[in-house]
This record gives structure tokens, C-alpha cells and sequence, in this order.
């Protein structure tokens, strides 16, 4: 049996236990430090969590775009490179589009554009588009032989 004294209750055996602390960590009067901290701390963890999948599927998003748009300057070059002549087709090639205002290529985005004279009918062209997606560098690669057409 229990005897109360201000926060002090007597065991009859003549233990003393404190009363405070039972009350502490379990009260019926509303919410308790204890609960507003773990409450806290959860949502700062679940917060943590929702920030980060939301930043990574941005990035995962933004590198989509980024890589689609390069692949779409690739394709317009390397259909130019057709459909010019032969002789036409020089190291600075880009950079004739852009002064002929055939091509609009975003700044974000740098093309390297290099002719290699095969032979008197052959020229191969190596086209590099290097673009950046966060903190990363990234390169489209591609490469295509120019043949020179030989009419009657």
C-alpha cells in the first residue's frame, strides 16, 4: 500500500519512491515534452526523405531534357552535313550555321565539330555536344561519314 507525500509516496515496507519521475514520461494532462520531441524528430526524417526524392527525380528529369536537346542539335547538324555540298563542309561548319542563322543552339550546350579528310571523296566528321547536369559533365559522341557525290 501506497502513502502520498508531496510527490513522495511510501511504500508500507518503508520505500521511498519519487513520484516525479512516473510522471514525466507519462501524464494525463496533454502532451508532454517527450511526445512534441519525437513528434519533431519524425517529421524532420520524413521532411529529409520527401526533399530528397523530389531533388533526385528533378535531377533525373533535367538530365532527360538535357540529353533529349542534345540529341535533337546532333540530328539537325549531322542532317545539314547532308544536305550541304561536299566542299562545304569545313571545321567551322557550326559555327556557318549559326552566322546563317540555320541553327539556334542554346548556350548551356558547346559543340565540337571536326572534319578529317579521309580521301578525295570521303570526309568523316566527329561531332561532340557537351552539356552539364548538376555537378556532372556529360558528352554525346557521334560520328559520320561525308561522301562527296559524283555527277554525269
Amino acid at each position: 500500500k501506497l502513502i502520498n507525500q508531496k510527490n513522495v509516496c511510501m511504500h508500507k515496507k518503508g520505500i521511498k519512491v519519487n513520484m516525479r519521475k512516473k510522471y514525466l514520461l507519462k501524464s494525463n494532462k496533454g502532451v508532454t515534452g517527450i511526445d512534441i520531441v519525437v513528434a519533431v524528430i519524425i517529421i524532420v526524417v520524413f521532411t529529409g526523405i520527401v526533399s530528397t526524392l523530389m531533388y533526385n527525380s528533378y535531377l533525373i528529369g533535367l538530365e532527360i531534357l538535357k540529353s533529349a536537346n542534345a540529341s535533337a542539335y546532333a540530328t539537325i547538324i549531322l542532317e545539314k552535313v547532308d544536305e550541304k555540298a561536299f566542299e562545304d563542309v569545313t571545321d567551322n561548319f557550326v559555327d556557318t550555321l549559326i552566322s546563317n542563322n540555320e541553327l539556334e543552339l542554346d548556350s548551356s550546350y558547346t559543340v565540337e565539330f571536326v572534319k578529317q579528310d579521309v580521301n578525295e571523296i570521303i570526309k568523316k566528321v566527329d561531332l561532340n555536344i557537351n552539356y552539364t547536369v548538376g555537378n556532372s559533365n556529360k558528352t554525346l559522341s557521334i560520328s559520320k561519314l561525308k561522301i562527296k557525290e559524283i555527277g554525269d
